[in-house]
């Protein structure tokens, strides 16, 4: 490539290894990408797989349009020299239909089920992806629904057919009598409870028997907690007579 360069009259350079900083104008451009590809990915809720249509419809969209850089003129219209047009343009990722120009049999289908995922190069058509033989393929002749994105349907069904786990033994709505667990008041000078989990316990589907054992292991800690005190105040007591 120097040899081209350099016949042309260009000065080539280029950054260090791990220095974006000194690649600033590409390294915004391409934050710019990945964010609209994004955009349009979470959409239309696509799986992985595509990001490289998402990438090349993100780029033909920003190419056609106007940027204050160039005094609100976009790239295509600087490179040719004229606006472009926009009638053409579909919602990315939405359902379509591509019109079977050969059906192989009179009773087939006119119309094969679609999704859209760009522009072909060179080519006055629509690239499109067929959701039955999983092929990519060109049409001109496309019937469009553009509020329609069949991943995104999908999606919805996968989770309505694998609900959340994790139910409750009792309606949200209903109070839930709070479980206490009493303190001898000889240790405390005065009665009281302390709350435990009752909202958690009862809705994960813990069991009575586990629930108790918390409530034991609890209460050893509190009356652990109780003795160490009352060993600090009679120390204190000591202190203060010595």
């Amino acid at each position: 490539m120097r040899p081209l360069f350099n016949g042309l009259g260009i000065l080539f350079q280029h950054s260090c290894p791990a220095t974006p900083q000194q690649n600033g104008v590409v390294e915004h451009k391409h934050c710019h990408l990945l964010n609209v590809a994004r955009a349009l990915r979470f959409q239309a809720c696509l799986p992985l797989q595509f990001w490289g249509e998402s990438i090349l419809t993100t780029a033909y969209i920003i190419n056609r349009l106007p940027t204050p850089i160039l005094s609100k003129a976009s790239p295509y219209e600087k490179l040719h020299n004229t606006i472009p047009t926009y009638h053409h343009m579909k919602v990315f990722y939405c359902l379509c239909y591509a019109t079977t120009i050969t059906p192989s049999h009179k009773f087939d289908s006119k119309a094969r089920k679609c999704i859209f995922v760009g522009y072909p190069l060179g080519q006055k058509a629509y690239h499109l992806y067929d959701l039955s033989t999983h092929t990519f393929f060109s049409n001109r002749n496309v019937t469009f629904h553009e509020s329609i994105f069949p991943f995104s349907t999908q999606l919805q069904n996968t989770q309505s057919d694998h609900p959340n786990t994790y139910t409750s033994s009792l309606p949200l709505s209903a109070p839930i009598p709070p479980q206490t667990l009493s303190i001898p008041s000889s240790l405390l000078g005065k009665p009281s409870t302390l709350p435990l989990l009752s909202l958690l316990l009862p809705i994960f589907g813990f069991p009575i028997k586990k629930m108790k054992k918390i409530q034991k292991n609890i209460s050893k800690e509190i009356q652990k907690i109780i003795g160490a005190k009352k060993g600090l105040l009679e120390c204190q007591k000591n202190t203060k007579i010595g």
